[in-house]
Order: structure tokens, then C-alpha cells, then sequence
């Protein structure tokens, strides 16, 4: 009798573990105590302080979709030694607790999601995505400032999501000193290159992009590089910005 009650018991630990979290963790710590543990580590205090004003808004419940810098920050987080017990913490019968897990939980990255710095690295390694890249920088430069998505544009795209590398960047959360950068990018390519929009000013690619191709084109083909190539991408938004937005 006890040997089958000690069986049952045991089938309830189990069934009890692999619905209540990561299969990572063999036990949830108490959120308070994973805090405590979190601050007493610089690394992960400053991640949690970064997490707590970048995700403000969310776990205010002002906004429901997550901006990227908060799933950055959460990204982050869990990169240091004791930020992943706070994903998965037991907040007991704590209400406040439980309202914000609750509302940073969307923001979560189930997956880990990749940074874009790191998605970048990857693709300059591999071949095909390296030389998509270098498409992709050629052909939608009027993207990067906000003018238009040319047809030439759309057609590197459609190639790009075709390689895997290069699909990381697409799916990519922004990161490091250049995220609101390629937040700017990835909202022009939302806005600007969906199948519903207007991609143009009425006038064909040929007709509008045949002098700057001219102009940038010798220019283009001696920066083989994509890195070198992304930084000047960078030098010439900075310069956008200063002179005409203001970017939140």
C-alpha cells in the first residue's frame, strides 16, 4: 500500500513539473527571492534595471504590444547568471507579482530570440546571405530613408527570406548601440514594402533609380565588405536624424 502512494505521489511531482514551467528548471524559485539574487549580482541588476524601463509601459498596461527595446531587455536579462530564474519564478499568492508576469509574458521570447548584431555576424559568414546583404544594401537604399520600397527592393527581400542566414534578420530582435537604427529600418520595411502599400511615387524603378545607380554604383562594388558597408549605413541615418527625426 505504501509503495503505490508512494508511486502516485511521485506521478504528481512529475505531472506537476512539466506543467508548471521549463523543463530547464527542476524546481521554480520564489520571485522575491530570484530579485534578491538578481540584485546581488551587477550584471543582472543592471539588466533588471534596463528591463524595468524598457518594459514599463507593458507592465503598466498603458501598451499591449511589446516595443522592441523591452524584449531586448528581457533578451538580455536572461543572458546573465541569474536573470533566467526570474522568467520562470513562483509569485505564490503575490497579486502584483502575478499581474506583471502576466503582462510581460507576451514579451517573453519563446524561443530565444536571436539579436540582429549577432543575425548579422551569422550572415556575413555564409556566402549566400553575405551577398543578399550586399543586394539588399544596394537595392534599398531609398528604404533606409524612408522614401520607397523599389520593385528591385522587394525582389531582394523575397530572395532573402529563400535563405536561411539571412531569415534570422528578418525575425531578429534590435539590439546593441545601432537598435534604434534598425528599428527605423524594420518599421520603413513594415510600412513601406508590404504587399498593401504603395511602393512608389508613380514613377517606375528605372526612371527613378537609373541616375543614383549611376552615381553610387563604381562606388558600391569597391566596399566588398558587408561590415564596412553597415557602418556607413549607420554614419548616413545618423546624419537623417539629426537633421529631420526624432526617433522614440
Amino acid at each position: 500500500m505504501e509503495r503505490v502512494l508512494l508511486l502516485i505521489c511521485c506521478e504528481l511531482i512529475i505531472a506537476i513539473g512539466f506543467s508548471g514551467g521549463s523543463p530547464n528548471h527542476k524546481h521554480r524559485p520564489a520571485c522575491w527571492k530570484a530579485i534578491l539574487k538578481c540584485h546581488g549580482e551587477p550584471d543582472c541588476r543592471y539588466a533588471y534595471d534596463q528591463y524595468i524601463h524598457a518594459c514599463a509601459p507593458v507592465i503598466s498596461g498603458v501598451r499591449k504590444i511589446c516595443p522592441s527595446h523591452c524584449i531586448s531587455s528581457l533578451i538580455q536579462l536572461n543572458l546573465t547568471r541569474n536573470g533566467p530564474d526570474l522568467e520562470d519564478c513562483d509569485c505564490a499568492m503575490d497579486p502584483v507579482c502575478r499581474s506583471t508576469q502576466q503582462a510581460i509574458d507576451p514579451c517573453v521570447p519563446r524561443t530565444r530570440a536571436m539579436g540582429c548584431t549577432e543575425a548579422r555576424l551569422q550572415c556575413e559568414t555564409d556566402p549566400a546571405c553575405s551577398s543578399a546583404m550586399r543586394d539588399y544594401l544596394f537595392h534599398c537604399r531609398k528604404l533606409f530613408g524612408g522614401q520607397r520600397c523599389s520593385e528591385g527592393c522587394r525582389k531582394v527581400i523575397a530572395n532573402m527570406r529563400s535563405i536561411p542566414k539571412a531569415l534570422q534578420l528578418d525575425a531578429c530582435v534590435c539590439d546593441g548601440s545601432d537598435r534604434n537604427i534598425c528599428e527605423y529600418i524594420k518599421l520603413s520595411m513594415r510600412t513601406l514594402c508590404s504587399e498593401s502599400s504603395d511602393g512608389g511615387s508613380g514613377f517606375s524603378d528605372t526612371m527613378e533609380d537609373t541616375d543614383d545607380d549611376d552615381i553610387y554604383q563604381d562606388d558600391y562594388y569597391y566596399i566588398s565588405d558587408v561590415r564596412v558597408q553597415t557602418l556607413l549605413l549607420v554614419k548616413l541615418l545618423l546624419k537623417l536624424w539629426k537633421v529631420c527625426i526624432c526617433f522614440g
